[in-house]
């Protein structure tokens, strides 16, 4: 049963458009539960949140769903699914040593050496992490393993939901439709996540240069 439900929520960006008559309303809280799950635990990073969130935008500019709502339930829930997996991380760091297999996989060195990465890529780290596998999951974890602020932390958090959100929504909204996208859709999800990682590339860029100016 629980194997069923995860191979559904694997493949609900390709089958959203036959759930919405059934659903009625409802669906948006199955898109609200996809998107959430995805990062609010680090084990489930599979799922399809960016194609679901492209989806939903093609949908919504054919009148299936409302763009608005859609636009706000997303970053509510990628904000609370990466808060989620912030507290996480920060409950597992006060689980005692001898105890905490995390500690026994993880070194400390390894731990100080995150956090130092925190400390000077805060912003862009957190920010733009959506946009980079495995780093979508991790880097709100680590920020509570390490104590890392939360006020900071959720401020970064929140723009890079919204920064998220627009880009794969209005990607869908305005390209969703378009032929050649939808008969290349992994290829045109590829293209925009490059784009975006390129970006990110030279935040981090800029960053690190920022960084080695304030250390001299």
């Amino acid at each position: 049963m629980l194997l069923e439900i995860i191979q559904f929520l694997r493949e609900i960006d390709q089958v959203i458009f036959h759930y919405i008559e059934e659903l009625g309303i409802y669906i948006y809280l199955l898109l609200f539960a996809v998107v959430f799950t995805k990062t609010a635990f680090v084990i489930l990073t599979f799922l399809p949140g960016d194609s679901t969130v492209f989806t939903s935008g093609t949908l919504a500019a054919l009148g299936k769903l409302d763009l608005i709502v859609l636009f706000i339930l997303f970053i509510v829930a990628t904000t609370l699914a990466d808060s989620n997996n912030y507290f996480i991380g920060r409950s597992i760091r006060k689980i005692p040593a001898q105890h905490n297999l995390f500690m026994k996989i993880v070194s400390e060195d390894k731990v100080q050496k995150a956090q130092h990465f925190l400390e000077n890529y805060d912003r862009v780290a957190i920010t733009f992490s959506r946009f980079v596998p495995l780093m979508r999951t991790m880097t709100p974890f680590i920020s509570g393993y390490t104590n890392f602020s939360y006020s900071t932390f959720l401020r970064y958090n929140f723009v890079g939901a919204i920064i998220w959100t627009t880009v794969w929504l209005a990607g869908g909204f305005v390209l969703g439709n378009v032929p050649w996208v939808e008969d290349n859709l992994v290829l045109t999800l590829g293209i925009i996540s490059v784009i975006v990682f390129g970006i990110t590339g030279f935040a981090y860029i800029k960053q690190f240069r920022k960084t080695q100016v304030a250390t001299k």
